[in-house]
C-alpha cells in the first residue's frame, strides 16, 4: 500500500467545479460503480499537477498511465 495518497478532502470549491465542467458529472457521480472513469481520472489528475505545476495542461493528464495515476492517488494494485 502506498503511504502518499491524495487528500480528496482538500479538493477546493473551484477544483470541485472544475473536475465537474471537465466530466459533466457531479462530484459524488464520478467514482461511483458504472460510471467511466477516464474522464474523470483526468479531470483529476490535472487539478492535482496543476497544484505544483501552473501551466500543467489537460493534454498532459490524458497522456498518464494508469499505473502512474495509482501511483499518484496511492490506489492499491488490483493484482497484488
Amino acid at each position: 500500500m502506498t503511504t502518499n495518497s491524495f487528500d480528496f478532502e482538500s479538493l477546493t470549491l473551484d477544483e470541485v467545479e472544475t473536475i465537474e465542467l471537465l466530466t459533466g458529472a457531479s462530484i459524488d457521480q464520478i467514482m461511483s460503480d458504472g460510471q467511466p472513469k477516464g474522464k474523470a481520472l483526468k479531470a483529476i489528475i490535472f487539478i492535482i499537477k496543476k497544484r505544483t505545476d501552473p501551466s500543467f495542461t489537460l493534454e498532459q493528464a490524458g497522456g498518464f498511465k494508469m499505473s502512474d495515476v495509482n501511483t499518484l492517488l496511492a490506489v492499491d494494485d488490483p493484482k497484488e
